[in-house]
């Protein structure tokens, strides 16, 4: 329940100089220490609602904290994400330990500059820009699941399984790598993530029946991958 949350973080505040009271104009706490006013909104685990009523309630005091139970997991992606987003509004979080009580301030109610997260995210969005870039095709539909990506992977697969069926179904990687244009074609035959390949003998492999099926299934995007190649010559 929220009211197990009131009294620990009540007396929290009231440690560094704030008077306290709940249910003031519709927020579960409100507190002031000098001019300065603060609200908290208390909920058992974080959901939108509560960045929700908490966004809101910064229209009427100068800080808001939201008050919940101390995650699980703290170090879980999805918490993580979650007190990303309170960072980005400027929102506090406050958590209170069930079995102890203890009250800990994970994070203040300061906005946290976007910089700070794009240096911190540098390595993953230099990756989201290079696949961007390497893909030909650029044909996913965004928002769905279930479907099977189209990665810049995916491309150089393809045109090296189309190679290699060219080359009457069995060939050297060198050759299939001359033909399909693409350097790594014996790394990703090795590699056989899609289970197209089959190794023969050192250095020659063949196509599977599920590379065969693979032909059928992404024709429309090898039609495209190639004809994007002759175009460029």
């Amino acid at each position: 329940m929220e009211k197990e949350l009131f009294n620990p973080i009540k007396k929290y505040f009231e440690s560094r100089g704030y008077t306290v009271d709940g249910e003031v104009d519709g927020m579960d706490m409100y507190m002031k220490r000098g001019e300065e006013t603060a609200a908290v909104e208390l909920k058992q685990t974080l959901d939108f609602r509560v960045f929700q009523q908490a966004a809101l309630r910064q229209k009427l005091v100068d800080t808001v904290y939201v008050g919940t139970f101390n995650p699980k997991n703290m170090r879980s992606k999805a918490v993580r994400d979650k007190i990303y987003i309170l960072k980005r509004l400027g929102i506090g979080l406050i958590a209170v330990s069930k079995r102890t009580g203890r009250v800990e301030l994970i994070s203040d109610a300061v906005v946290s500059p976007l910089e700070n997260f794009k240096k911190l995210n540098h390595t993953r969005s230099e990756h989201a820009s290079e696949e961007f870039n390497k893909r030909r095709t650029k044909g996913n539909t965004g928002g769905v699941t279930g479907e099977k990506l189209i990665t810049s992977y995916r491309e150089d697969a393809l045109l090296v399984l189309d190679a290699l069926v060219d080359l009457g179904g069995e060939a050297k990687g060198k050759d299939v790598a001359a033909l399909s244009d693409i350097k790594r074609a014996t790394t990703i035959m090795h590699s056989n993530f899609y289970g197209w390949f089959k190794k023969v003998s050192t250095g020659v492999y063949s196509v599977t029946d599920a590379g065969y099926n693979a032909l059928e299934e992404f024709e429309e995007t090898v039609f495209l991958l190639k004809k994007n190649g002759s175009e460029k010559c």
